[in-house]
């Protein structure tokens, strides 16, 4: 697709120059719109969503555990000094083993918490990083063929990318994405099974 991309001189020449441009037959193409349209992307955004879902439940639950623990541990906190105000202090003594216990779990849950938090915020970044610059690979090298086939068909000398083309030009970004989608959609279906012959049990 790069090399189909013309730079601003170019566009801007034939701006400036309208008896040459009204004889140049050129189309252009929205990369951003055939990237985020194509069906691929979509199924791989519906990937990484669906792992983002998992990661984020996963994360929900640490929380409540740790909400919970805090919980508990605050209840035997309160009840030590509510002790101790009563001058029971043999009664709260006894719970202080408790109090430590929960206290190292909270701690625990806690620092598990945020390594997770960490952890899934890195393998987020790297699976995105991973489909999407895999996707966007092969949708590069594809499209600059089947660009050639479109303008071909339309006769058209040129092809920019749209962000260059600030005048005039044939839109062929829909027709681009037809055939992107069409094809990838036709290697992805299943083989048809071969036909019995006739008389074959």
């Amino acid at each position: 697709m790069k090399k189909h991309v013309a730079y601003f001189g170019v566009v801007a020449g034939l701006l400036i120059m309208p008896a040459i441009a009204s004889a140049f037959s050129f189309g252009y193409v929205d990369a951003g719109k055939l990237f985020n349209k194509y069906n691929e992307t979509q199924k791989t955004k519906s990937i990484l969503e669906g792992e983002k879902g998992k990661l984020q439940q996963t994360l929900d639950a640490k929380k409540k555990e740790v909400a919970d623990l805090d919980e508990k541990y605050a209840e035997t906190a309160k009840k030590i000094m509510g002790l101790r105000d009563a001058k029971k202090e043999k009664e709260a003594a006894a719970l202080e083993p408790t109090l430590k216990t929960q206290r190292e779990a909270l701690a625990n849950a806690d620092n598990e918490l945020k390594k997770f938090f960490e952890d899934s915020q890195k393998r987020l970044y790297e699976l995105e990083e991973e489909k999407m610059g895999s996707l966007s690979k092969v949708l590069d090298e594809k499209v600059d063929e089947v660009i050639k086939r479109v303008a071909a068909s339309k006769s058209l000398e040129a092809v920019f990318e749209k962000r260059f083309c600030y005048f005039g030009g044939v839109d062929i970004t829909e027709d681009v994405l037809s055939i992107l989608n069409a094809e990838k959609a036709a290697a992805n279906a299943p083989a048809a099974a071969p036909a019995k012959k006739s008389g074959s049990k």
